[in-house]
């Protein structure tokens, strides 16, 4: 199946399944479907079944599931990023990167020196993060969504964090902090089922955040030699933090 003709859906527990407004232009206006095409259904959680479209009409797509795939087994450790909330398109560009690099789950967190307040994810705001990832994930051929959380203050996104068991990473604009592969060889002992990864705002992370990040189990790491944007910073140390995990 090309990944150009998979769509997702909620549930892929019915027959025949509606897609939903958006992914219903997509498949009529974008990719000009209709009766009798052939397409792919994913869930976001490791589900698939393959479909054939049976009524493409007034804004309305039906597609009727002709098999279901065995569901896919997540590989592990799994990634989780939280991350101060960036301008505009440059947070458009996160999710979908990030996506793509297939993390677990994303958590908007609110920084003492944040420039956008990462609100609550609901109503049209939760669509359209949702609809970032979606578009990532299937142009990328993923079988995983990210879970979005919904916001919390950097108090609490800590203190959940020090009752999780995960091990966390923050990123460093200092020059006397360790490597992604130093910080990661150095905490971890065994094999890591969860690994989480905080990304503050440009202007860093406070002191007094850096303190209380390193007490809740958060261990410091250079990205670079440059101060970095947020959605660079984000999708920098969620890719290297893979490839450190894909050398052990």
């Amino acid at each position: 199946m090309e990944r150009n003709k998979r769509f997702f859906v909620e549930d892929l527990a019915d027959e025949s399944i509606g897609l939903s407004v958006g992914e219903a232009h997509h498949a009529m206006h974008v990719m000009r479907l209709g009766a009798g095409d052939s397409v792919e259904l994913f869930d976001g959680h490791g589900g698939a079944a393959d479909g054939i479209i049976i009524e493409a009409r007034h804004g309305k797509v039906s597609v009727g599931v002709v098999s279901r795939r065995q569901p896919m087994v997540r590989p592990g450790p799994l990634i989780h990023l939280a991350f101060a909330v960036p301008k505009g398109k440059r947070l458009d560009w996160l999710l979908e990167k990030v996506t793509e690099l297939a993390v677990g789950s994303l958590t908007p967190v609110g920084f003492e020196r944040s420039v956008v307040d990462p609100g609550e994810l609901v109503g049209a705001k939760r669509e359209r993060w949702i609809g970032h990832c979606v578009s990532a994930a299937k142009q990328s051929g993923l079988a995983w969504l990210p879970e979005l959380h919904n916001s919390r203050a950097m108090g609490d996104f800590l203190a959940w964090f020090a009752r999780s068991g995960q091990i966390g990473l923050v990123g460093s604009a200092e020059g006397d902090v360790g490597s992604v592969k130093d910080a990661l060889a150095s905490i971890v002992t065994a094999p890591a089922s969860e690994i989480c990864l905080l990304v503050g705002p440009e202007g860093g992370l406070a002191a007094s955040e850096y303190a209380a990040a390193g007490a809740a189990g958060f261990a410091p790491v250079r990205l670079g030699r440059t101060t970095l944007r947020i959605e660079t910073a984000a999708i920098a140390l969620t890719a290297a933090t893979i490839a450190v995990l894909d050398e052990r």
